[in-house]
């Protein structure tokens, strides 16, 4: 059982995920910068997990293919 601030939180870090992959959409695996590309793969999985394990999270956006909508 979640609560009000398990939710919160939740809701923090898809939010601080989301905009971290964002600001890193146009880093592609064959790019220069290897180390924005493994960060884009981090928070790509980060949410994913973030999919798994909260209940509520496509009630609270997470209701879309991650891969699809930032490619790795």
């Amino acid at each position: 059982l979640i609560n009000h601030l398990q939710v919160l939180q939740f809701l923090g870090i898809k939010n601080m995920l989301v905009d971290r992959l964002k600001e890193l959409q146009e880093i592609k695996s064959d790019d220069e910068n290897q180390f924005a590309y493994g960060e884009k793969t981090a928070y790509a999985e980060c949410l994913e997990w973030l999919q798994t394990v909260w209940e509520d999270a496509k009630k609270n956006g997470l209701d879309f293919d991650i891969e699809k909508v930032y490619s790795l």
